[in-house]
């Protein structure tokens, strides 16, 4: 078993790119049975011209030149370099922001820092060995249709 997960290792190393040359390996020593096939690749999905699988992600510096980002600005930045308008967006199971909110709360959390709006709505510190948030979001495009995208690594540390 060991030798075939080497021989992956070497085509990796070596650098190959077609998935084509990868294999997945079954054994199963109970009944005699070994079964080899080809891996396929992750589903595909698009927003405007950019293709994205589940292995992609966002990547947000939420913290630069000692200061950490609103929340309006985090959704200011999805608007300005990707023309996303978040509508929904969430960190586990607790809903941060949504354009549906009370008035008064949505000016209170847009208005917080990132890390103090999950702390605040998740009623859980972030633990300090937390160098990143992931952050999921659901977003409209230009002409205001709901698209699917990836989820956000926003890093705090």
């Amino acid at each position: 078993v060991t030798g075939l997960v080497c021989l992956e290792l070497y085509k990796i190393v070596n650098g190959a790119k077609k998935l084509e040359t990868y294999k997945n390996g079954f054994i199963n020593l109970a009944l005699p049975f070994f079964g080899f096939s080809e891996p396929i690749a992750a589903p595909s999905n698009k927003y405007y011209d950019k293709e994205f699988t589940l292995w992609d992600r966002f990547e947000v510096q939420g913290v630069q030149n000692g200061n950490e980002m609103t929340l309006k600005e985090f959704i200011d930045y999805f608007q300005n370099e990707h023309k996303l308008e978040i509508t929904m967006l969430s960190q586990g199971v607790s809903m941060i922001y949504s354009f549906f909110m009370p008035k008064s709360k949505l000016d209170e959390r847009l208005a917080m820092r990132m890390s103090e709006a999950v702390q605040k709505v998740s009623k859980k510190k972030i633990k300090s060995h937390v160098k990143a948030l992931v952050l999921e979001i659901c977003c409209n495009d230009e002409e205001g249709e709901d698209v699917e995208v990836p989820y956000v690594r926003y890093t705090i540390r």
